[in-house]
């Protein structure tokens, strides 16, 4: 009995969502199952709890879903908070690239079976995409096509039932200045005669729809508005807008633009620059996709949510292990709380024990570093990992092995590594104030010495600052 190749493949795709959701379900089963065992509480209250009757089910919260847990609200979030990291030290980004993949590239079409599509190949389609994706962050990287990368970092998305696309964020060395976004960044139709691949390119995958009164069931249309904001203005010269971004240039035919024809629900709509997303020249030809290039503007970059639809494609990524977000320099979470009030996880078998020897953090091994080593006793707390690596191991910060020499100070090494304190809302007020202070005081040795100013030890944080 022969099997008919379309019942095949989609047989294959539910098989690869089947164990995907499979491989889910058992990570979620493990985190609630030993949520039963595992506990987590303040240090204090543990200790405290251990002196008074031993008895440790009175104490403890049942932890929730980690940070650890890719696509969790909280792996969300830590990705977001490590982009402001570098935003604090290196200023906004320059560049905000939206890379599409392509499902007619040649190199996914030739490994094709008579009869499949894309569709039917998730595999080859994740494959290629990675290593377009590697590809175009060596173009940006290594070859600084826009000139030297500071530091830079992307997170790849599905949309449902659509082909996986990478949000890029770059930082340069030389920041863009306005006389040259134009060769940078374009938003018209080139000319065919003088650039008929480029050409080719923008017509097919960077004209935005068009929708509006062309197409009202467009994706883009909300309240009979779209979205997207098109069709845009026309204008002569690219300009600067009120909120300090750019207006690019979009030429109309009168004044030497061009304008091209395209099928709309089956009739012939002539388009001008007014719809076209704005696109760098170079990456487009180079990667023959969908490639948005925006001189970077924080209003373009929407929180992501992961949703809990998964789709084949992202089920397929999923199975290789590829990574989901990607990022240069190494951001380092650095803990901050009261003291004795850090949390500890425990279960019944090992709760005395942790009461009596609570596990080193990074706050700790800072105090404790400060108070043998004098470089150290120079810096913040955030500048520890750019000069120590934190060892998950022994728990404990220590002096980098290799990277740039530090003039002046023997031994010691730098990377670009970058430390980032977690926030505390100010209604925490007292933690709140501690984490000011270890934002601005080098050194300290003790959260006693942090809170003694002139020799007089303050009664609250608060008062320290």
């Amino acid at each position: 009995m022969s099997i008919h190749p379309v019942a095949f493949q989609s047989t294959e795709k539910s098989i690869t969502i089947l164990y995907l959701s499979l491989w889910l379900r058992a990570r979620k089963l493990y985190i609630r199952l030993n949520q039963r065992r595992l506990r987590s509480e303040e240090y204090i209250h543990l200790r405290d709890a251990i002196n008074a009757d031993g008895n440790v089910n009175n104490v403890g919260r049942m932890t929730i879903l980690p940070a650890t847990y890719i696509g969790s609200p909280r792996h969300m979030h830590e990705y977001a908070q490590d982009a402001m990291s570098y935003v604090r030290h290196y200023g906004r980004p320059d560049l905000f690239v939206t890379f599409t993949c392509n499902p007619k590239w040649s190199e996914i079409e030739k490994e094709l079976l008579h009869s499949q599509t894309p569709v039917d190949r998730h595999d080859i389609t994740a494959r290629v995409f990675k290593q377009k994706l590697k590809s175009l962050m060596n173009f940006l990287i290594k070859h600084c096509v826009y000139g030297r990368v500071r530091c830079w970092m992307y997170s790849v998305e599905w949309q449902k039932r659509g082909l996986p696309h990478a949000h890029i964020l770059v930082w340069l060395v030389d920041k863009i200045r306005p006389d040259e976004i134009d060769p940078i960044i374009s938003a018209e139709i080139p000319y065919e005669i003088v650039d008929p691949k480029l050409h080719a390119v923008v017509t097919k995958h960077m004209i935005h729809g068009p929708c509006g009164h062309f197409n009202y069931n467009s994706s883009c249309m909300v309240d009979g508005r779209c979205s997207k904001r098109y069709p845009r203005d026309l204008l002569a010269e690219t300009v600067t807008g009120n909120d300090g971004y750019p207006l690019y240039r979009r030429r109309s035919v009168a004044d030497s633009g061009r304008s091209v024809v395209v099928k709309v629900r089956g009739q012939n709509v002539d388009v001008d620059n007014r719809w076209i997303v704005p696109y760098s020249p170079i990456l487009s030809k180079a990667f023959e996709t969908h490639i948005n290039v925006e001189y970077c503007n924080y209003d373009e970059i929407s929180q992501y949510q992961m949703g809990r639809y998964v789709s084949s494609n992202e089920a397929i990524w999923r199975i290789f292990s590829f990574a989901i977000h990607e990022r240069h320099p190494t951001v380092v979470h650095l803990a901050v709380y009261l003291e004795n009030d850090q949390r500890v996880y425990f279960n019944e078998s090992n709760a005395a024990d942790r009461a009596a020897h609570p596990p080193s953090t990074t706050l700790t091994s800072f105090f404790t570093v400060c108070q043998t080593d004098d470089f150290a006793r120079t810096l913040l707390y955030a500048d520890m990992p750019r000069y120590y690596t934190w060892n998950a191991s022994s728990k404990s910060f220590q002096r980098r092995k290799q990277g740039t020499p530090v003039e002046g100070h023997p031994n010691v090494f730098a990377s670009d590594a970058l430390g980032r304190i977690y926030t505390v809302h100010p209604n925490n007020d007292e933690c709140y104030y501690l984490r000011l202070l270890l934002v601005n005081v080098r050194g300290p040795t003790s959260f006693e010495q942090l809170r003694t100013v002139n020799g007089q030890l303050c009664a609250t944080w608060y008062s320290d600052c």
